[in-house]
C-alpha cells in the first residue's frame, strides 16, 4: 500500500514532468513517465527498454535530480502553488475590500 508521503511524492514529481519533462532526454523521459506516470516497476521498464534495473534506477535518481534543480532556479511549480492558494482564499473572502486587500497584499509578496 503506498503511503501518504509517497503519493504526494509521486504527485510532485508527476507535476515536474509536466513543467520541465522536455529538458529530459528522451530516454530518461520515457522511464520517468514509466515509473511516476503508469506506475511501471523498475524490473518492467528495464524489461521493455532491455536495459539493467541498475540503469533504471540510475536514470530515476538523475532525472529526479534534474527536475528538483530546475524547479528550485525557475520556479514554476511553487509559484502555481501560490497562486492557486491566493485563488483559494480570495473564493472564500466575502467583500470586495477584502479582495482587494489580499491582492494587494499578494503583490507586494511579488506574486
Amino acid at each position: 500500500m503506498i503511503k501518504m508521503d509517497e503519493l504526494k511524492e509521486y504527485m510532485y514529481i508527476n507535476e515536474l514532468l509536466l513543467i520541465y519533462g522536455k529538458t529530459l532526454t528522451k530516454r530518461q523521459l520515457k522511464i520517468m513517465e514509466s515509473y511516476y506516470k503508469y506506475n511501471l516497476g523498475v524490473q518492467e521498464i528495464a524489461e521493455e527498454l532491455n536495459i539493467t534495473k541498475a540503469a533504471v534506477s540510475d536514470a530515476i535518481k538523475v532525472s529526479t535530480k534534474h527536475l528538483e534543480n530546475l524547479e528550485s532556479i525557475v520556479g514554476h511549480y511553487a509559484y502555481r502553488q501560490q497562486v492557486e492558494a491566493l485563488h483559494e482564499e480570495i473564493k472564500n473572502t466575502s467583500t470586495l475590500q477584502e479582495v482587494k486587500e489580499l491582492l494587494s497584499k499578494e503583490e507586494d509578496d511579488g506574486i
